[in-house]
């Protein structure tokens, strides 16, 4: 039989805690900020969350995982389509091929024969075999071992463009034939602001802040109304998200599968560290 391979852990200790008992002292940390958001009446069939290290937006990640895991009851989703993105329009999709990816809790176990299901739809993706070099679907794995011990997860970075749509409608088949099986997590942070980012219409100081909001919104307005194609648009072309395709996935589905979409929270670095850059956090729930 092959030997089962595992993908490292390359930002545990920088991006969040190295340690299980560090991570779960974390995550308890944030019980109260958890316990401000309402119980779905449903169950969440998707969650998009920030993905910037834990210190600046780990609460909100941890939080929307929370709620969503516990929508699906004791038993919790048996498979976490966790996407991530900072690809280009014209990229393929991303995909992982190893059986685990290591996580400080433990390994989680990967769904690489899933990979197959996306040349059907003509979406052939590049399998990415060597460093991960990305932290849009890393700093959810420690989250979903927390949160989603037994689940499998099925690890993709979604390019901002028609495949993200494509991806969107796949996903939502595959949840119309296992209900109650299957949560779909995108990950992207916001607007990126500042003279370090190389993008600053406004200048810095509070007009700077409060056209960070501005921008942000233009994303999250789109993704309440179920409308991907300008989720897109918003996150291309005023630079409202990084990972816009990941996101504009899980609002296709939703859109198919007759979600109710709602914000849970969005705040911005800033709010954590003041200073002349601050890129947006959101957290948004999709619940059928």
């Amino acid at each position: 039989m092959p030997q089962s391979q595992t993908r490292l852990a390359q930002l545990a200790g920088q991006w969040y805690p190295a340690t299980k008992a560090k991570i779960e002292a974390e995550v308890d940390s944030w019980r109260e900020y958890a316990g401000s958001f309402k119980p779905p009446a449903g169950r969440i069939m998707g969650i998009i969350v920030p993905h910037a290290g834990w210190y600046f937006s780990g609460k909100l990640a941890a939080s929307a995982f929370g709620l969503a895991a516990k929508s699906f009851g004791e038993r919790g989703p048996k498979l976490l389509v966790i996407m991530g993105g900072h690809l280009g329009a014209p990229s393929p999709i991303v995909a992982y091929g190893e059986d685990y990816w290591q996580t400080p809790l433990g390994p989680v176990a990967l769904a690489p024969e899933l990979n197959l299901e996306l040349t059907g739809q003509d979406l052939i993706p590049k399998t990415w075999n060597g460093p991960t070099d990305d932290n849009t679907i890393e700093v959810q794995m420690p989250l979903a071992k927390h949160y989603a011990p037994e689940a499998r997860v099925w690890a993709l970075r979604v390019p901002p463009g028609p495949k993200a749509l494509t991806l969107g409608a796949l996903l939502a088949k595959k949840i119309r034939q296992a209900p109650d099986e299957i949560l779909l997590v995108a990950s992207t942070d916001l607007t990126h602001y500042g003279p370090a980012y190389g993008f600053a219409p406004a200048g810095t100081g509070p007009e700077g802040d409060e056209y960070r909001f501005q921008n942000d919104r233009s994303f999250i307005e789109p993704a309440l109304a179920l409308d991907p194609l300008a989720m897109i648009l918003a996150g291309v072309k005023n630079h409202a998200a990084c990972s816009a395709g990941a996101a504009a996935a899980v609002a296709e589905a939703a859109r198919i599968l007759g979600a109710q979409p709602k914000l849970l929270d969005h705040y911005s670095s800033s709010d954590v560290s003041p200073g002349d850059i601050s890129v947006g956090y959101a957290a948004l729930s999709f619940e059928i």
